[in-house]
């Protein structure tokens, strides 16, 4: 009898441990994908205006860093625990991993910043969530008229939904921001609220719930206690009785504007929604009365937007170096911004021989920041 009950409670302590390990690791990837876009617009602003990354952003990263690679561990030893079979070693798990969770989660709630970086002397960027980035920077090359299309788009009556699609770094975050900022830059632009919302692949409508409800400044204490059904219902009497344009970066499903307490845009309300997203099958899930693909460079502009970033004396100092660099290049698959941070990656590499080992991280891994950090050990 003792023994049967000691298994059926450490049955229950390993089947808590296992459950609250699903929720960690489903935390965790979340936190991993908040983390990447953030970083994402934290390069936009370092690499294409030289700004500088607020402190709070800077220690918000390290401590996201922090919490994953402990978050791991913690799955390792959770599965070490539910084997050993001792009731106390089990109990003592199911706490911590408890307690990470919690920890997970408060970081994530942290990280949904409005401004990323700064200029020298003076913080970069206005209120709504966006980045300042200089239309006319040498990295936004190619992008410019996609910019102009969808900004032209916002002026339509007849578009409120505006899709833009395209593989992943090809640069529709920066066309968003480039969008974002003209608008916020201008103080009669006709908008009530100008909204940002990173999606992310996990979609989680309370999520773009309680971002949407920052910015439109509704602070009653009692939000977090209300159904989403609630808090949808809360959205929708304040932003229909306004003009909006509602920026959604990095939209992998359909959104339910309706069902997170967005009025459609239409010709009454004058409203505006603009997401960004890998797929076009997206475009059409979201009604997207315009869809713009945002294209790869081609060869040339490719090539000109590397040798600007890499260095044009770098790649001319060796002849080995200017055959490998163009390789290098074309492994960047025309993407603006593999272009930018892989070519200002590669300015300090002097010797063929470090121009081979990045040809080789990039044969065997897609163009990413994980790739970069290895070609700054090089």
């Amino acid at each position: 009898m003792g023994k049967d009950f000691k298994s059926l409670v450490r049955c229950i302590y390993v089947g808590k441990i296992n459950d609250n390990v699903k929720k960690l690791k489903i935390a965790t990837e979340e936190l991993k994908d908040l983390g990447n876009n953030v970083m994402k617009r934290v390069k936009i602003c370092e690499e294409q205006q030289q700004m500088k990354r607020l402190d709070t952003v800077q220690a918000w990263l390290r401590q996201a860093d922090t919490v994953i690679k402990e978050a791991e561990e913690y799955f390792l030893m959770s599965s070490s625990s539910s084997s050993h079979g001792l009731i106390s070693s089990s109990h003592k798990m199911e706490k911590k991993i408890c307690k990470k969770l919690k920890e997970v989660q408060e970081i994530k709630s942290r990280g949904m910043f409005e401004v990323v970086a700064e200029k020298v002397g003076g913080i970069g960027g206005g209120g709504g969530g966006g980045l300042t980035v200089k239309d006319d920077d040498e990295q936004t090359v190619g992008l410019e008229a996609v910019s102009g299309l969808v900004w032209r788009c916002l002026t339509m009556e007849n578009t409120g939904i505006i899709g833009v699609y395209g593989v992943e770094g090809v640069g529709k975050t920066t066309v968003l921001t480039q969008v974002n900022n003209r608008l916020l830059q201008q103080k009669a632009n006709g908008f009530d609220f100008v909204l940002w919302v990173f999606v992310s692949k996990n979609l989680n409508l309370e999520k773009i719930q309680d971002t949407i409800r920052e910015k439109i400044g509704f602070l009653d204490r009692t939000w977090m206690s209300k159904t989403e059904e609630e808090k949808a219902a809360k959205i929708f009497e304040i932003l229909s009785k306004r003009r909006f344009a509602l920026f959604l970066d990095d939209v992998w499903e359909k959104v339910d504007l309706v069902k997170a307490g967005v009025p459609p845009p239409d010709t009454q309300n004058r409203s505006k929604v603009v997401f960004t997203t890998c797929s076009e099958e997206v475009c059409k899930e979201m009604s997207a009365q315009t869809k713009i693909k945002v294209e790869k460079l081609a060869w040339e502009r490719a090539w000109d937007l590397f040798k600007k970033n890499a260095g044009e004396e770098t790649v001319k100092s060796h002849p080995d170096i200017a055959k490998v660099a163009q390789e290098v290049a074309a492994r960047c698959d025309g993407l603006p911004l593999a272009l930018v941070t892989i070519g200002r990656a590669m300015a300090s590499k002097k010797t063929p021989q470090e121009w081979r080992d990045a040809l080789y991280i990039l044969s065997n891994s897609p163009p990413n920041f994980s790739v970069l950090k290895l070609l700054d050990r090089n």
